[in-house]
């Protein structure tokens, strides 16, 4: 009785040292950040290319050219670095506010859980707690990652071989198009109506699933709880938000500002409701394996950052 007792107790305590059950008070955070600044830095690194092809695929006018035709010619006629790393540079800038996302989920997280009514039950306050913290924290997040976003975009349909500049993007779209700063925010409303949604989404689906998963996969099998959560998550996510990516990537590139309706009655006219789920393919190749690994390394990060 007393060894079923010790390992009931065991099971307790490990599972209260799981990722969904740490919260920011039990991290160190120094260390919690800088681990994922760092992982960020090699995921943008390695799906940068991705995006390129992506974006080409939702902003040409027809459904002309396929992704391995795009990817075909990005090589041969702009190679690696100035081609498939069109815009790199800029992208790299977003690394300085990746720690916002993360510091106000889990500052989020930990305040509902401390302020849950009597009246809720403690499933639906969960639930509850991750839908709001993962849409505070795109909301901030979002917020300084919009002009990012949309000048890395501008000079990722650009080709290389043309000779156009940052400087050159930059002064067009502050200057020519005749809306100054409002410039760098296009499409900002559409990518919070993305962003937020989605990560309300992947990240209550990613807690839920792994939460269901801990009560049949034995403990000395619990490495593979997070990539299938976040697989499954992914997916989902993915399919769901797809149709506003590209209404949200055609908004940004446009050379005018228009509205989303007008957006969405051009995409349809010239290129059908299929166009709504063009770069579905490479989107997906780079939600699904970029949200299975920062998840994982999440969990990681997560556990060995516990102040001790």
């Amino acid at each position: 009785m007393v060894t079923l007792n010790r390992k009931s107790n065991d099971i307790i305590e490990q599972r209260e040292k799981n990722s969904h059950e740490l919260y920011w008070n039990d991290l160190n955070k120094l260390k919690f950040l800088g681990l994922l600044s760092t992982s960020s830095l090699v995921l943008r690194t390695c799906f940068h290319p991705l995006a390129v092809i992506k974006t080409r695929l939702q902003t040409q006018e027809n459904n002309s050219r396929s992704a391995s035709q795009i990817r075909k010619q990005i090589y041969l006629h702009e190679k690696i670095r100035y081609g498939f790393y069109r815009g790199y540079s800029i992208s790299f800038c977003a690394l300085f506010f990746e720690p916002v996302f993360m510091t106000t989920l889990e500052i989020t997280r930990t305040f509902l859980k401390n302020h849950r009514p009597r009246y809720i039950s403690v499933s639906q306050w969960d639930t509850f707690t991750s839908l709001t913290s993962a849409a505070t924290a795109a909301l901030i997040q979002q917020t300084f990652l919009v002009p990012i976003d949309v000048l890395t975009q501008r000079v990722m349909i650009t080709r290389s071989c043309d000779g156009i500049r940052i400087n050159d993007v930059i002064r067009n779209i502050y200057s020519k198009s005749g809306e100054g700063l409002r410039g760098f925010y296009k499409g900002y409303f559409i990518t919070l109506s993305i962003s937020l949604p989605f990560n309300s989404i992947i990240w209550t689906l990613y807690w839920k699933i792994q939460n269901q998963l801990e009560k049949f996969i034995p403990n000395k099998y619990h490495q593979i709880i997070s990539p299938i959560s976040s697989t499954i998550a992914a997916f989902l996510t993915s399919l769901i938000t797809q149709p506003l990516d590209v209404l949200k990537t055609r908004l940004q590139v446009s050379p005018k500002r228009q509205s989303v309706l007008k957006t969405f009655l051009i995409l349809i006219e010239r290129r059908g409701f299929q166009g709504l789920f063009s770069g579905s393919l490479p989107r997906a190749c780079i939600v699904i394996p970029n949200s299975v690994i920062m998840m994982s390394l999440y969990e990681i990060i997560k556990c060995v950052s516990i102040q001790k």
